[in-house]
């Protein structure tokens, strides 16, 4: 029971950095701009796609194709921005409009890489080899700690970016108040564009290192927006420690139904969860009460 548990406990943990990331993404693009962007889950299915696009067809080494693949993630999170969110924003269409768009986005993105790589999963290589490793008489998979070493790393560089640089003082002041920070002439629409950045970023690295344990399809990012979205309204929208807090929480209830309860059960149990506490704390565990 030990072991089997141990076992549980190393795919929580993976499982939930996953999502940390995905609502990392979420929570910085609605503290700048309050959309929340939909088309975050697709971001990451464009990272793992490219990823096996550079692999394969390519031949580049993993060390070359994985930040060539955060490029193209960059690429295509500031078109969308730049043709469609800002656009729109500035001609007064509301927030939760253009939160709805970005839906759009997502199902052109998705069609448009159906068409090129069609509908079959494709699989990616793990980063150093898939014999699992013997810990405390759990087998974990050495992806599993790429997943949770990078995420660990991005959590860190992102709480050093955002409490050591003026760039990232200023996304916070941003998100804490906009009209006080267009008054005090911040530079809006660079913030925004940094913003959509650093989600690019933490998508397409989600993207990037699940690819090689759950492959990758057009189809992926549908699954992964709706549980970051979770995450985030879990740990607060507008928290990036509730990120953190409300990727674990649903990485370790998912796992843990699926474990001791139905795997058939667990998207039920997360949905239960997220209206539990929306139902008696609105803004989040982490949020801010208004």
């Amino acid at each position: 029971m030990l072991e089997y548990t141990l076992q549980l406990l190393a795919s929580a943990l993976t499982e939930g950095s996953i999502y940390v990331l995905m609502a990392l993404g979420l929570v910085i693009i609605y503290r700048s701009t309050e959309v929340l962007y939909f088309n975050q889950g697709s971001i990451a299915m464009i990272g793992g796609i490219s990823l096996y696009a550079f692999l394969n067809h390519t031949g580049i080494p993993l060390a070359i194709a994985i930040p060539a693949s955060l490029a193209v993630c960059i690429v295509v999170a500031l078109l969308s921005q730049w043709l469609v969110v800002l656009p729109l924003l500035a001609r007064g269409v509301s927030s939760l409009n253009v939160s709805i768009i970005t839906i759009g986005i997502a199902m052109i993105l998705e069609t448009a890489v159906m068409m090129l790589f069609g509908k079959d999963p494709l699989p990616v290589s793990s980063f150093s080899g898939d014999d699992p490793l013997t810990i405390f008489g759990a087998s974990i998979v050495p992806q599993h700690l790429w997943i949770v070493g990078l995420t660990a790393l991005a959590l860190v560089l992102t709480l050093l970016f955002f409490k050591k640089t003026w760039t990232g003082r200023a996304m916070t002041g941003l998100g804490d108040n906009h009209l006080l920070a267009r008054a005090s002439g911040f530079p809006i629409k660079r913030l925004f564009t940094y913003s959509f950045i650093f989600a690019a970023l933490v998508g397409g690295l989600a993207g990037i290192a699940s690819a090689p344990i759950s492959y990758t399809s057009y189809a992926v990012g549908t699954r992964l927006t709706i549980k970051g979205f979770v995450a985030a309204a879990v740990g607060g929208m507008g928290s990036p420690v509730g990120a953190l807090v409300g990727g674990l929480i649903i990485g370790f209830f998912e796992v843990f139904t699926a474990g001791f309860i139905s795997s058939n059960l667990k998207d039920l149990i997360t949905i239960l969860l997220l209206l539990l506490v929306l139902k008696l704390r609105p803004e989040g565990l982490m949020g801010e009460r208004g």
